[in-house]
Formats: C-alpha cells, sequence, structure tokens
C-alpha cells in the first residue's frame, strides 16, 4: 500500500475517532449540566435518561477504539493518540 493511500486511509479513521468522541462528549454533556446546576430536567429529559444516554455514547466510542481504531497498513492497533505519527506494530507512517 503506498504512504499516501496509508495517511488517507489514517486520516478517515481519526476524523471518524472524533465524531465518536463528539457523540460520546454531546451525550454526556446533559448529564454534568444536570449535577452542576442542580437542575431536575435537560430538554425535558431527566438526570436517569442523560445518564444512560452517555453510558450509550461511552459505548459507541469504546466499540469504534476496539474495532475499528486500526492502522491502515498492518490492521492491528496502532497505539493511543489522534496525533499519532506512526504505527507501534509495523512502524508505517501514519500522518
Amino acid at each position: 500500500m503506498k504512504k499516501e493511500n496509508i495517511k488517507k486511509e489514517f486520516e478517515t479513521v481519526i476524523l471518524n475517532a472524533k465524531i465518536a468522541a463528539g457523540i460520546f462528549f454531546i451525550l454526556l454533556t446533559p448529564s454534568i449540566v444536570i449535577l452542576v446546576k442542580d437542575i431536575s430536567e435537560v430538554f425535558g429529559q431527566d438526570q436517569d435518561f442523560w445518564f444512560r444516554a452517555s453510558i450509550a455514547g461511552f459505548v459507541i466510542y469504546m466499540g469504534f477504539t476496539l474495532f475499528l481504531w486500526k492502522c491502515p497498513s498492518c490492521r492491528k492497533f496502532p497505539g493511543r493518540g489522534w496525533f499519532r505519527k506512526e504505527c507501534e506494530n509495523c512502524g508505517v507512517e501514519l500522518s
């Protein structure tokens, strides 16, 4: 696989990771607001609803990390971090 193709594929992996993280934080934010502001509802939903929603967001992010966070070259976990320069397994340049 060419260097350019590997970098482009890993850019897509990073974009998808950011989307998954965004979903998690969007679903987590109302729970934090309820706790900090000591209110009973956000957008008409109570604390239990937002807690379950944040768990669902966490499951989405962890599922992405476990199953889709792969090096385009060796198809293994490349290591942590969105700003990863190279794969920890095969050493290919990712960004």
